[in-house]
């Protein structure tokens, strides 16, 4: 099965920063005393950024036309 192809990875891409941003305007939002945020928006910017970093080797792979992964694995041996 292959993976996303070069649309569905912008998108994905694209919502990661959304969240970042909403997650960022959330967590200025003033709070009613007394109550806690049962999700930290520092959370979801973070998994938010993880999703966006896991989804750049696949995008370059796709605009170089190579597996990154495989290639970065044959070059391993290279310059010992």
């Amino acid at each position: 099965m292959p993976g996303p192809d070069l649309a569905l990875t912008l998108v994905i891409m694209l919502i990661g920063v959304v969240v970042i941003l909403l997650a960022g305007w959330w967590e200025k939002r003033p709070r009613v005393p007394g109550t806690i945020r049962w999700v930290s928006p520092t959370a979801v910017q973070f998994a938010a950024l993880i999703v966006i970093v896991l989804m750049v080797p696949h995008l370059v792979g796709l605009l170089g036309g190579q597996d990154f992964v495989a290639h970065m694995s044959a070059n391993r041996s290279v310059g010992r």
